[in-house]
């Protein structure tokens, strides 16, 4: 099994990526905005592998860190969930929004993602709510910032919107750049050098 490729990023696509490593080009589904910051940079990545491997073909998902690809497992461990429909959950929020979302129950939220529908969203819910919760522990220290930091994101890509770009790239771009010490200036900056503007 492959834990993680170590190699250069050489091709990024808005789902995937072609990383290389001791000579060999492989194809990895991920969610995109979180490596294309650092397609310009040659230095060799690191990325988390899952394989999923079928009669037809051997595909890998990539993520950025250990606890993203625990999350990811967890999704795909639901009945009918499949590895595009848990990397399509990956693509629409961030692991930590996925983790609260399925705390908080928000049947609702979840139903968003493409191809998930109301019953299947609430599956979810059902069987991961007592175990999600064990991926990420909070950081107390971000409890008083937390209503600054979630309100400095959403200006942000309320910024961007206004721009003219379409909210799913704006969502995304921010995500990819988001620390909780930004304020919605450097947000915004950081998320229209990764735009391209």
């Amino acid at each position: 099994m492959i834990t993680y490729l170590k190699g250069t990023l050489e091709e990024l696509n808005e789902n995937s990526l072609v990383i290389e490593a001791c000579g060999v080009g492989y194809e990895v589904f991920c969610r995109g905005s979180a490596f294309s910051q650092l397609l310009q940079d040659k230095s060799p990545i690191k990325v988390y592998i899952y394989e999923h491997i079928k009669e037809d073909g051997h595909d890998l998902y990539g993520f950025q860190n250990k606890e993203e690809r625990e999350l990811f497992k967890k999704l795909i461990s639901v009945s009918g969930i499949g590895p595009k429909g848990g990397m399509q959950v990956l693509n629409t929020y961030a692991s930590q929004e996925v983790i609260e979302i399925i705390l908080e129950q928000d049947s609702k939220a979840l139903s968003k993602v493409s191809g998930i529908g109301p019953k299947t969203a609430q599956r979810i819910i059902l069987e991961l709510k007592d175990s999600i919760g064990k991926l990420y522990v909070p950081d107390l220290s971000l409890l008083e910032t937390g209503l600054k930091d979630d309100t400095a994101k959403h200006e942000a890509i309320e910024a961007l919107t206004a721009l003219g770009y379409k909210d799913t790239d704006a969502r995304k771009a921010v995500e990819a750049i988001f620390d909780y010490s930004s304020d919605s200036e450097t947000l915004i900056k950081k998320a229209l050098s990764l735009l391209g503007m």
